[in-house]
């Protein structure tokens, strides 16, 4: 019976011993076959290991390799909608609408910005026994901007234009472009923080009939922050410093946006604008506080 046991002992040692050689040497040819693949040759298309990318492209990844390069074209933005009706003895109609999108290329990316205002008031007249109505607000806003992605980089150039009518403001028309540099400074998954510089023109006409043109140096950061699935914060800022002693301006605009239900959300906005020469009797600073529904896609 010993005799038995020692013999199948040996022979499951020799069964071990002949498993552990086979799988060392096997790893040994799979390390030894290992072999360093240069960045153009890798089986990742290229596009996968590009830092500068924004999200909208990283989420979809699989339809950019379906598409088939350059014409994957996605683009992302809202819409956003704010009414305000008032009747009985006060009669008043406020209408916001904003939009702001977003279409992301490989080498471009393409912004578009419109924000517009329209307020009217009713006021009772005792003598005539009517009501009058008439305008207390009117207001319309378009940037566009466009950026060059340098390729495997964070970096950037860009050229924008803007313009903005403001019936009742202290400028009725203020219009500037711009061109210079940008970089992406940070981006997380939703999250990124966005630098741009770089000179410009700017012309402009106030509320009395005065007009001006001269340079301009443009500076902006827009940082847009998720705090979870369905909440974000953006903070954007914007400079705008005359060259030649004319009216320099900046502008504030801090945005919370919270989802609802689907692609709907609830945002609270607070714009702040400051113009360092608005005019006679007119205020340098304006704000505006505005709560809107917001559609997302």
């Amino acid at each position: 019976m010993s005799l038995r046991i020692w013999g199948a002992t040996f022979w499951v040692g020799v069964c071990a011993i002949f498993t552990v050689s086979v799988q060392a040497e096997t790893a040994g040819v799979f390390a030894n076959n290992i072999v360093a693949v240069p960045y153009g040759q890798s089986q990742l298309p290229p596009e996968r290991l590009k830092s500068g990318q924004t999200y909208q492209q990283l989420k979809q990844l699989d339809n950019f390799d379906n598409a088939g390069g350059d014409d994957f074209k996605p683009w992302a933005g809202d819409l956003e909608l704010g009414l305000v009706l008032n009747s009985g003895n006060t009669e008043s109609t406020a209408i916001r609408a904003n939009a702001e999108l977003m279409h992301e290329m490989k080498d471009f990316r393409n912004k578009y910005l419109i924000q517009t205002l329209l307020q009217r008031n009713s006021q009772f007249d005792e003598e005539t026994n009517t009501k009058t109505r008439y305008t207390t607000g009117q207001r319309i806003n378009l940037v566009g901007q466009s950026n060059y992605k340098f390729y495997q980089s964070e970096h950037s150039i860009f050229g924008r234009a803007a313009y903005l009518n403001d019936r009742f403001g202290a400028f009725h028309e203020q219009a500037s472009v711009a061109a210079g540099y940008a970089k992406r400074l940070f981006e997380r998954g939703e999250s990124y923080w966005d630098f741009e510089t770089g000179p410009g023109f700017a012309h402009q006409e106030t509320s009395d009939g005065q007009r001006s043109t001269g340079i301009i140096w443009f500076v902006a950061t827009n940082v847009d922050y998720a705090f979870s699935e369905t909440n974000s914060f953006r903070q954007a800022l914007e400079w705008s410093v005359s060259l030649d002693g004319k009216n320099s301006s900046w502008q504030s605009r801090s945005v919370l946006t919270s989802q609802v239900s689907g692609q709907l959300s609830m945002r609270l906005s607070f714009v702040m604008k400051y113009d360092s020469s608005p005019g006679e009797f007119r205020q340098k600073t304006d704000t505006e506080t505005s709560a809107t529904l917001v559609y997302s896609f």
